[in-house]
């Protein structure tokens, strides 16, 4: 037994010893790391004459490269550019066509890195110097009442109509809180204090309040019309603080030609002066009844006019500021250029739009057209998550014109996107608005985007005025 330990001691102090005497001396691996990162690159033809060198900034996150602004005299067809890269790897070529349209002010293209068989792609973006236009949608602050902040009152299909008119926020809410105004102002702080409005003998309908809307100061609220029995009521607030007026008692079912149910959905489309139009979809998708509206106050002239059966309760019709056309759109019904009489003049491809894309609406902000929209996610079957998206439909002479060149343009990418996320729902809910703030000199600072959607919640996005800052 002795001898059997012994030997054992002796074989393990031999290998520890044989161990400690090679530590020394093993040959460490080298395995050659085929690194694919760009360093360092410029272009190197900048200018009129191209003999300016530019260098460009390398954001590695994100795999994008910007380049100061190139004067719009550059050959834009034969850009250059020098690139340091890791040991060993190459760019994949040194010349690139930056060519764009007039109107256009900037394009990106990709850069390959290869090192082996490995490779990194890096987005290249060259911009003219030209004017700067549009938002900055690099510094972009957001008031967030969607997700896990989401507004107390999104529950239970309770809240289906918001608004927003810079000032405050309208909610229009069957919750116990009901209907009531919040200030801008504390929502951007996170504050949440609910300015109730003044709901004396606010009653009838189907459901008392259901849509809503802000214009010039006042406030509009319109109860359900489940059918044609019921009355669909309009009521007016002078301000937040008045008693309410009913300023409508509409007896849908002695005008020829409606539809059961109205109350589901309410455009309201005035001017400054209060006169203009307000549009309730028929649930049906049967009709679209209109009203006239005169000095706020005054409704009547009920009209007609032509709907689709790809409207569904979620349709919209809203006036582009400053102009007599309007955009039409619907659940399955594609954002639709029309006159006051829902005559459609053009029409978005289905594939160029976000699928349920409704409560469209056409603005210019900063000498850039946009088009704004928001998503639904309608039914177990949707595969639409709810987004507020923002496009870009600056070409263009007209607002049809623009739409056509938007259909026909290589990209339908929003410029701007904000997820309310949330789940499906079964019942219409989905409101936007924006709002623009002037400086003294009547030049556009900011621009606010709103959304709003049944069971999610509310947003608001305020995004400055771009600025030349090469």
């Amino acid at each position: 037994m002795y001898k059997l330990k012994y030997m054992a001691f002796a074989a393990v102090a031999l290998s520890c010893c044989g161990l400690a005497a090679c530590g020394d001396s093993y040959p460490e691996s080298h395995v050659d790391p085929y690194d694919t990162d760009l360093l360092s690159i410029k272009i190197v033809n900048a200018g009129p004459a191209q003999n300016e060198t530019l260098t460009g900034t390398i954001d590695e996150e994100n795999k994008m490269v910007n380049f100061p602004r190139l004067d719009p005299a550059s050959n834009f067809a034969a850009i250059k550019i020098e690139a340091e890269v890791s040991a060993g790897a190459t760019v994949q070529k040194t010349e690139y066509d930056f060519s764009m349209d007039v109107e256009d002010t900037y394009k990106t293209l990709v850069l390959r890195v290869s090192n082996h068989h490995r490779y990194k792609d890096y987005f290249i973006r060259v911009r003219k110097h030209v004017d700067v236009y549009g938002a900055d949608f690099n510094n972009v602050k957001v008031a967030n009442f969607t997700g896990d902040n989401s507004y107390p009152d999104y529950t239970s299909s309770l809240t289906r109509c918001a608004d927003f008119d810079g000032t405050h926020v309208l909610v229009v809410t069957r919750s116990a809180t009901r209907p009531h105004l919040l200030k801008v102002a504390d929502l951007r702080e996170n504050k949440i204090a609910p300015i109730p409005l003044d709901l004396t003998d606010v009653s009838g309908g189907t459901f008392a309040y259901n849509m809503g809307a802000l214009a010039n100061g006042h406030v509009y609220v319109a109860s359900l019309s489940g059918s044609k029995a019921s009355p669909l009521k309009i009521y007016y607030w002078d301000t937040p603080k008045s008693k309410p007026e009913v300023i409508a008692n509409i007896n849908v079912g002695s005008i020829p030609g409606t539809g059961a149910r109205h109350g589901d959905n309410m455009s309201l489309n005035i001017d400054k002066n209060g006169n203009g139009y307000i549009f309730f979809g028929d649930n049906g998708s049967t009709e679209i009844l209109r009203f006239t509206v005169t000095g706020h106050k005054t409704i009547d002239t009920p009209t007609i006019l032509p709907s689709n059966s790809g409207m569904t309760s979620s349709m919209g019709m809203y006036r582009i500021e400053d102009t007599s056309q309007y955009l039409l759109g619907g659940l399955r019904f594609p954002v639709a250029l029309t006159d006051e009489m829902g005559s459609v003049k053009y029409q978005l491809n289905k594939d160029h739009i976000a699928a349920e894309s409704v409560a469209a609406r056409i603005f210019t902000f900063n000498k850039a057209r946009y088009l704004m929209t928001c998503t639904v996610g309608y039914g177990s079957g949707s595969k639409v998550t709810p987004t507020l998206n923002l496009y870009d439909i600056t070409k263009g002479g007209t607002v049809q014109e623009a739409l056509e060149r938007f259909d026909t343009g290589d990209t339908h990418t929003p410029v701007y996107s904000f997820i309310l996320g949330g789940a499906f729902v079964t019942a219409p809910g989905v409101n936007t608005n924006y709002y623009i703030e002037r400086d003294a000199a009547g030049n556009d600072v900011k621009l606010y985007l709103f959304a709003s959607r049944i069971n999610s919640g509310f947003v608001i996005c305020e995004l400055p005025a771009a600025v030349d800052e090469d």
